[in-house]
């Protein structure tokens, strides 16, 4: 054997480097992506009975909708997040355009009860203005030039108001529910103007409450005092928003009316049992007792509760402990603020979107359009949440906390 007479003797073998996996948010992924296929199935299931192309929206959503999402979270996880919030400036003022040339004549296209949420007929700018907002809420309140913790705190709030207002008009309360939460839960968590904070969240409850009150006291007032107060509720608040608290303090009002799907519901989810009868065995479904236009939406929770009874509603929430329990994790161990305020809007906004939907299918809360994230059938909605899902893993990434030996970016500002 010859020798190499250049050789080194002292060199050491080279170490063959080991495969490490990417810094990602694992958890959330596995849950999202359990979650995704949990939707599809449970689509099929609330279709199976249709025909023509709703009988196909399953198919819809795996081979369009999200792939889409999918190509869309992956783009945003890949790059820096900090580089999505210095953009924010240029898409914020674009969503806002288009939330405004929904509701001008021409441009919306009006669906049931006169709302107007949709251009190009498949395209809902509410959906993406919620994916915009959160990095720019993110860029005002931890790396704006605004000196003051006051101007930092009246710039997110009004920022956050203008496309909730936009929303609200369309009308769709229930997207503008989490938005609401969203830049609630951000603008608490960046510690500005706690008071101030504190304060109008205490004025916006009594607000809340007032207006229920106008919906709910005429019954009980004099004809001539009631003629009164229903003119005013009437002109400032849209006459379905009336039904559905009505409907929601007093169920037997109207159960073949405005309360329907909400009783419905309720008898779903409650002859489901403990193990369900069985996939795309669900008889309120099969009947058509839940309609068609919801089935596969806003009530899709029904229809999985019924099938799988209480053991497989179990399972679908602990995959969304799972998913928001892996966001926690991500914004604790965020470096600096803005990770942190991503993942709390994320988080916040899907919790909301969970909470109300199944809420509403049981009774808990008044029934409002508003989809289960990943699960429900909707388009640009599976869209903006895997956008938004993209935008924390871009954080697990590119914003991950110091490890052994390193000096985090915030200690390293606290000691400047």
């Amino acid at each position: 054997m010859a020798l190499d007479p250049f050789a080194n003797a002292n060199a050491k073998p080279r170490a063959t480097a080991r495969w490490r996996p990417p810094r990602l948010d694992w958890t959330g992924l596995l849950c999202a992506a359990a979650l995704l296929v949990v939707g599809v199935l449970f689509v099929r299931s609330a279709c199976s009975i249709r025909t023509g192309a709703v009988r196909l929206l399953w198919k819809k959503t795996l081979l369009r909708w999200i792939p889409l999402g999918m190509l869309a979270g992956i783009a945003l996880a890949r790059r820096d997040y900090r580089k999505w919030t210095d953009l924010s400036w240029v898409a914020y003022p674009v969503s806002l355009l288009l939330l405004s040339l929904v509701l001008l004549p021409g441009f919306g296209e009006t669906q049931g009860m006169g709302a107007r949420r949709w251009l190009f007929g498949f395209f809902q700018p509410a959906e993406a203005a919620k994916v915009v907002l959160v990095p720019t809420l993110a860029f005002v309140l931890a790396g704006s030039n605004i000196p003051s913790e006051r101007g930092r705190f009246w710039a997110a709030l009004a920022l956050a108001a203008a496309p909730a207002a936009l929303i609200v008009a369309e009308p769709d309360l229930g997207t503008a529910m989490p938005v609401v939460a969203a830049a609630a839960a951000m603008i608490f968590v960046s510690g500005v103007e706690k008071r101030t904070f504190l304060a109008l969240c205490l004025t916006a409850a009594l607000a809340a409450s007032a207006v229920a009150a106008a919906i709910l006291l005429p019954e009980k007032l004099p004809p001539e005092k009631r003629a009164k107060v229903e003119a005013v509720t009437d002109r400032f608040l849209f006459g379905h928003w009336k039904d559905r608290v009505l409907v929601f303090a007093h169920p037997e009002r109207d159960p073949l009316g405005a309360g329907w799907n909400r009783r419905q519901s309720e008898i779903a989810v409650g002859s489901g049992g403990e193990r369900g009868k069985g996939y795309m065995k669900g008889t309120q479904n099969i009947l058509g007792y839940l309609p068609a236009s919801v089935s596969s939406s806003d009530f899709i929770f029904s229809v999985i509760a019924e099938e799988t009874g209480f053991a497989g509603s179990a399972a679908l929430l602990l995959l969304y402990a799972g998913l928001f329990g892996g966001i926690a994790v991500t914004g604790l161990r965020a470096r600096d603020e803005t990770g942190r305020l991503i993942c709390t809007g994320v988080l916040a906004m899907l919790a909301v979107h969970v909470f109300v939907n199944i809420g509403m299918t049981i009774g808990v809360t008044p029934v409002t359009g508003i989809p289960l994230p990943l699960v429900s059938y909707g388009g640009t909605f599976t869209i903006s949440t895997l956008a938004l899902l993209g935008m924390t893993q871009s954080v697990a990434i590119h914003g991950r906390g110091a490890g052994r030996g390193e000096i985090s970016l915030s200690s390293a500002q606290s000691k400047w």
